[in-house]
């Protein structure tokens, strides 16, 4: 058990470690500072590799053509505040002529966006200079151990940080390609496993006919940085479903999917009520609102389903939800759409079985529905599936799970805390100064992966000053 801190204007100042330097990070530092109580001195340390704060994967492409997936007004770090973001991009010249949708929305790059969390933190650091310090310590976290005063924090150098509190922000961890890859295959600059780094499809030529396995909105991205550089090969995108993003339709906050209802003890249930609001409203206000009123209800309902009807939705429901709820901005929806009604891109339901090189070319063993294999050769292949499912495979994690201070969800696809992300340890009890937030405790709340969830998520979790306690339980 951790020893009561005396934090008042003089005394030690709180030590917060904030495992992650992306999004989520900077939004929990954010919103900490902002419900901090008077007389309480915060010290926090911003574990991160990068360089630059507020990116992370999402934000740290450098692509002009990547924007955000939903509307700037839709973007606030702040809920009281929709046109925060807006605003600030507006007088930082973030606005390019491409962003605006022509019905009052703006999809600015998701660079500029990131810039927009940074600044947003400095200013609110800036603020509270007098009993606030940050600190980005560019190292990898790889280890987390109980103390007499809180925690340490094992990194990637050997070296350790003693703290008060933990805050595991960190974002998704990368999947591995799927199928049998030979050597070869692997070292060719022409597969490409990691499509976010920087120069990623510079070794592909503008003629190269391209495999792209995934079809989510990484598959988009990477489409459409080909297709606005003049590529003139075939592009070919294969998933084992074949589900891509949907458009953006009307926009709704409503969060009435309940509607004083009790919420649906099953998946089939919860099937149901969806298809129900849908074809109540769709020929009026099309079915996105549908989705958008069960996403802020989700909390509610996942909590209320029985472990057994998650696993069901995890596993038979989960990537048809996917492709509704995280909508793709409709410029680049735009380009795809026209790609494939040209004839030089495609959608196809196959998944990869393995691929090597034969005769300068990659060959790429294709498992087609029905079990079926097909062989076809590439002049280049990119990776762009989703995160790895088994959080587990992260050492960080490892060595929580390990040592007991936290233990997987229900549906085992992230860190099972309570609703207000504090972590459940082995035995299922809340470890004291522990806390988790954003995509790795989506099995926790049903959905925690959009940014605009997990700012609301914080600031109503933070607000009262109360979760991080400032003394110990």
């Amino acid at each position: 058990m951790m020893s009561t801190l005396l934090n008042t204007s003089g005394h030690t100042p709180l030590n917060i470690v904030v495992i992650g330097g992306g999004f989520t990070g900077v939004a929990f530092v954010i919103h900490a500072i902002r419900a901090c109580p008077a007389g309480v001195d915060l010290d926090f340390t911003i574990v991160e590799p990068s360089a630059e704060l507020g990116r992370g994967i999402a934000y740290g492409t450098s692509d002009p053509l990547h924007r955000i997936n939903v509307p700037s007004d839709r973007m606030s770090l702040f809920a009281g505040d929709s046109t925060h973001a807006t605003r600030w991009l507006k007088a930082h010249d973030a606005m390019d002529p491409g962003s605006s949708d022509g019905q009052g929305n703006s999809y600015v790059s998701r660079a500029r966006y990131g810039e927009y969390v940074a600044a947003t933190l400095d200013d609110v650091v800036a603020n509270a200079a007098s009993h606030v310090r940050v600190k980005h310590r560019r190292a990898t976290a790889t280890g987390v151990r109980e103390t007499e005063s809180g925690y340490a924090v094992a990194l990637g150098d050997g070296s350790h940080l003693e703290t008060h509190r933990v805050a595991l922000c960190f974002g998704h961890t990368p999947s591995e390609p799927p199928g049998v890859i030979d050597e070869q295959a692997l070292r060719d600059p022409r597969l490409v496993t990691h499509p976010w780094a920087p120069d990623a499809l510079r070794a592909i030529p503008p003629d190269a006919s391209v495999l792209l396995v995934g079809t989510g909105l990484t598959m988009a991205d990477v489409a459409v940085t080909l297709i606005e550089r003049a590529h003139t090969g075939r592009i070919t995108a294969i998933s084992r479903r074949g589900l891509r993003a949907r458009p953006h339709g009307l926009f709704s906050d409503a969060a009435d999917f309940l509607d004083h209802s009790a919420p649906p003890a099953s998946a089939r249930e919860l099937v149901r009520k969806l298809r129900q609001r849908i074809a109540r409203d769709e020929a009026r206000i099309g079915w996105q609102p549908a989705a958008d009123a069960l996403r802020f209800d989700l909390p509610r309902i996942w909590s209320a389903l029985p472990a057994r009807e998650q696993w069901r939705v995890v596993k038979k429901l989960l990537p048809f939800w996917d492709v509704h709820r995280f909508r793709i901005a409709p410029q680049i929806h735009s380009a795809v759409e026209r790609a494939i009604e040209s004839g030089q891109m495609s959608v196809t339901t196959a998944g990869i079985a393995a691929i090597s090189c034969v005769a300068g070319r990659l060959r790429a063993s294709l498992r087609c529905p029905g079990g079926t294999l097909e062989a076809h050769d590439f002049d280049a292949v990119v990776f762009c599936t989703g995160p790895a499912r088994d959080i587990d495979c992260n050492p960080l994690v490892k060595s929580l799970l390990e040592g007991g201070l936290a233990r997987l969800d229900a549906v085992r696809i992230g860190l099972d805390t309570n609703l207000r992300s504090q972590l459940r340890n082995a035995a299922g009890e809340v470890s004291p100064g522990l806390f988790a937030f954003g995509p790795m405790t989506r099995g926790s709340f049903g959905e925690m992966t959009g940014a605009p969830d997990i700012a609301r998520h914080l600031e109503r979790v933070l607000q009262d000053g109360s979760l991080l306690a400032y003394t110990s339980p």
